[in-house]
């Protein structure tokens, strides 16, 4: 049954990240957006699941964190980008994108994690 929650919420995600692509374009915009988006919603599914009994929360993470934004989000998108830019002779342009993706996914996490988690508490 574990396998189909990831399933499911997968395929909901590489939806979601589809329409990131058709709305922002394919390319650093919208893994940009993709990653930072995703990284500050687990921040709040991770916040939210600390209120939630054991078994409603693994379904939960099952189905929302690994299989919707784990679909949802690009890290190999990520890496294809950055290492472009770097073999395109934009090293200043690589290394800001590489920057700025891993501080706003890891910022937004840790912000919505602790803003839910204060609001819960």
């Amino acid at each position: 049954m574990n396998v189909l929650y990831v399933a499911l919420g997968g395929a909901i995600g590489a939806s979601l990240r589809y329409g990131a692509g058709l709305v922002f374009g394919s390319g650093a915009q919208a893994t940009l957006f993709v990653n930072v988006a995703g990284s500050l919603a687990l921040g709040v599914l991770m916040g939210w699941l600390t209120t939630r009994t054991v078994e409603s929360a693994n379904i939960l993470m099952l189905f929302l964190g690994v299989g919707l934004l784990g679909a949802f989000t690009t890290f190999s998108a990520f890496s294809r980008e950055t290492v472009h830019f770097f073999m395109q002779g934009e090293v200043l342009r690589g290394a800001v994108y590489a920057g700025v993706n891993m501080v706003g996914a890891l910022a937004a996490f840790a912000i919505a994690l602790l803003a839910t988690q204060r609001v819960l508490s």
